[in-house]
C-alpha cells in the first residue's frame, strides 16, 4: 500500500521567500527576500531575477535586510549567477546585508563579489553613469515600423 502524500499550501506563518517592489519611473525595482535561504531559494530569486533584468537600464536593487540565515553552501552558485548576469549588461545591486550574512558570503568565499555588489554611494554613481548614455538610445539592430513604431 503506497502512503497518501498531500499537497500543501503555505500556512498562515510562513513569509514569502521573495517580494518585488517597483520603484518609481527610473528608480530601481527591489527584490526583497525574506527568512531562511537554502538552494532552492536563491534559485527560485535567481530566476525572478533573471526574468526582471532584461536590460542595462534595469536596475535592481536585492535586499537583505529580512534575511534570517542564508546556506553558505548555496552561496558561491548564487554570487557567480549573479555576476553572470552583471557581465551580460543587468545592473544588480545588493542592499540591508546584516554583518551575519555578510560573514555566512565571506565563509563561502564570496565576500569579494558581494563586496562588488554592495550598494553605496560610489555604486550609486557607477549606476547612473552606466545608465545616462542609454536614455534615447535606439535598440540595436531594429529600425523604425510604420508609424514610428519599433519592433
Amino acid at each position: 500500500m503506497t502512503p497518501l502524500v498531500l499537497a500543501r499550501g503555505p500556512a498562515l506563518h510562513e513569509r514569502p521567500i521573495y517580494q518585488w517592489e517597483c520603484g518609481a519611473k527610473g528608480a530601481a525595482a527591489t527584490l526583497r527576500l525574506f527568512g531562511t535561504l537554502g538552494r532552492r531559494e536563491l534559485t527560485l530569486a535567481l530566476e525572478a531575477i533573471v526574468e526582471r533584468a532584461r536590460s542595462p537600464r534595469d536596475v535592481i536593487c536585492i535586499d537583505f535586510e529580512h534575511v534570517e540565515h542564508l546556506d553558505f553552501r548555496a552561496a558561491p552558485e548564487f554570487a557567480h549567477r549573479l555576476a553572470r548576469q552583471r557581465d551580460r549588461g543587468s545592473s544588480i545591486w545588493l542592499t540591508g546585508m546584516t554583518p551575519y550574512v555578510r560573514s555566512l558570503f565571506d565563509v563561502a568565499g564570496q565576500g569579494a563579489i558581494v563586496g562588488q555588489f554592495t550598494w553605496n554611494a560610489e555604486a550609486e554613481a557607477l549606476a547612473v553613469e552606466r545608465i545616462r548614455p542609454l536614455a534615447g538610445r535606439v535598440p540595436t539592430g531594429s529600425r523604425p515600423a510604420r508609424g514610428g513604431a519599433w519592433h
